[in-house]
């Protein structure tokens, strides 16, 4: 296979374990139903954060862990999660912007301060990755060495800063490997209806139509329990935001994304793995 043919492959890039789930569980699912291997790939180390726990009596305890102990809790939820798709994550881990001390307050990682074991020597945090040639290189490479017919990842309408590390490495990283190595594929930023941002920031260009894969992408987010602990509720959010999604592309249930970088499978082989990139045309508003 020549550098500029595709696998029938989907990577996904999330900055967090769950990102993943939550914004594009139901595609994965879709065309992994349809011969279509995943790529999972974990930005972050995910150090950071908290755990809640759903009580018999049904009200939610959260509480911060220290680093290595939050680390472990939601890369195995990671795992957990990858496994629905049946793949094992990739992690960059590019560290957190922050951390809990034992005292259960927020650290940010600053200059010159002390990190924590949890981080590697040399490794930028994720805010700074994408400024970083080592790391975009790695990406660059990863992508080149995967071939996916499409990336996946976070858009850069964000209120975490986190998933604007991410898909700013993604996307330097997906560039570099279509000007310096004629990669094929294209790039799409999933949407995370960021209302306040205000509207043309919450406008798509296409969407995939997950209408029979919203119970099961709910499993898969199920497994992130540390984050959450009852996404079977009907008022859950991501639930109600894909139902918003499907009824404004008159479908069930849907997944939209901007178009940054369209795939451009060599016709030949279009027998071969055309379906999610004739369903991303088809679906172009």
């Amino acid at each position: 296979m020549s550098k500029s043919e595709l696998n029938r492959t989907i990577m996904a890039v999330g900055a967090h374990a769950d990102d993943i789930e939550l914004s594009v569980g139901g595609t994965l699912l879709k065309y992994l139903d349809r011969g279509y291997r995943v790529v999972y790939v974990m930005a972050t180390n995910n150090m950071a954060g908290g755990c809640s726990v759903r009580n018999d009596d049904g009200t939610i305890v959260s509480r911060k862990l220290p680093p290595q102990e939050q680390m472990t809790i939601r890369k195995k939820e990671a795992a957990a999660g990858a496994a629905f798709f049946k793949t094992v994550p990739i992690h960059l881990d590019h560290p957190q912007r922050h951390y809990n001390v034992s005292n259960g307050s927020l650290r940010e990682l600053r200059y010159g301060e002390a990190v924590p074991e949890t981080v590697s020597p040399g490794v930028p945090t994720i805010l700074t990755a994408h400024e970083d040639e080592e790391s975009l290189r790695k990406v660059k490479e990863l992508i080149m060495e995967k071939r996916p017919e499409y990336i996946l990842t976070h858009g850069m309408a964000q209120k975490d800063m986190e998933h604007l590390g991410t898909v700013l490495l993604m996307t330097k990283a997906y560039w570099r490997a279509v000007e310096e190595h004629g990669y094929t594929g294209g790039l799409l930023h999933w949407r995370s209806g960021i209302i306040y941002l205000g509207e043309a920031n919450c406008r798509w260009d296409t969407f995939i139509n997950i209408t029979s894969y919203v119970e099961k992408k709910m499993e898969a987010v199920s497994v992130h329990r540390s984050q959450m602990a009852d996404p079977f509720r009907p008022d859950f959010p991501p639930r109600l935001r894909t139902s918003a999604w499907g009824s404004a592309c008159n479908c069930g249930a849907a997944e939209v994304f901007t178009i940054v970088g369209r795939s451009r499978f060599i016709p030949a082989l279009a027998n071969q793995h055309p379906d999610f990139s004739m369903e991303i045309v088809n679906n172009t508003k």
